[in-house]
């Protein structure tokens, strides 16, 4: 009967089986380990975001800048200066 738990254990073991009275918690090092690890990441992303929000504002700017370039350009040319003159 022994050698029959015996094999019960070990197959409970190797397929990863748990008691009612065992728990699955990591221990305590590697949660933070892990916290540090998703600090990181986050101030990653917020730096890519930062760096991004650079870029598009400097795209806005340069695109206003542009836009009144053309608009300048494509007006008829006034000579109201003439006028004066008749």
């Amino acid at each position: 009967m022994s050698a029959q738990k015996s094999q019960e254990f070990r197959a409970q073991t190797n397929t990863g089986a748990i008691s009612s009275g065992q728990t699955t918690k990591r221990p305590a090092p590697e949660r933070h380990g892990h916290e540090d690890w998703k600090q990181r990441i986050e101030e990653d992303w917020q730096n890519h975001l930062e760096t991004m929000q650079k870029y598009v504002s400097e795209l806005v700017r340069k695109n206003q800048q542009l836009r009144t370039a053309l608009t300048t350009a494509n007006e008829p040319k006034r000579r109201y200066g003439n006028a004066i003159n008749l």
